[in-house]
């Protein structure tokens, strides 16, 4: 049971990263089963099957799996920090700029795509916020 509070203690002390992380994992499940959500440009074809690729959902669920353990665990490692942070901004700029061209070249009954391509964005900020107010470096004092 005190296992338990700690987790959820980290879990609470550490918001953004559970936040961040429950959102990647989300999308990256979301991404893993529909294998058409991109659907345009219709040319080149690998265009859209790399965007719809196993692959881009799966980074989202082990990034966000990443920061959901980097929230709970009680050893903060920097450099996994650093690692998974950078990830998920590159993921939520691809995403967002990808959901925005769709909105903007394939605008008939694509309205969610603006919506999400809005909210990968505003996710992007949050994860330079953490950039900017995460751990950067191991001090020597323990300050």
């Amino acid at each position: 049971m005190t296992r338990l509070k700690k987790a959820a203690v980290n879990l609470l002390a550490d918001s953004l990263h559970t936040i961040v992380g429950l959102d990647l994992l989300a999308t990256g499940l979301l991404l893993l089963t529909h294998h058409h959500y991109f659907f345009w440009p219709p040319w080149p074809a690998w265009i859209t099957t790399a965007e719809n690729n196993v692959v881009v959902g799966l980074i989202g669920v082990v990034t966000g799996l990443g920061m959901i353990y980097w929230a709970i665990s009680p050893e903060k490692s920097i450099s996994l920090n650093r690692k998974l942070i950078a990830t998920a901004s590159a993921y939520f700029t691809l995403l967002g700029m990808t959901e925005l061209m769709h909105a903007i070249f394939a605008p008939a009954g694509t309205p969610h795509m603006f919506m999400a391509g809005l909210s990968e964005f505003v996710m992007l900020l949050l994860t330079l916020y953490m950039a900017k107010a995460s751990p950067t470096r191991r001090s020597s004092t323990g300050k």
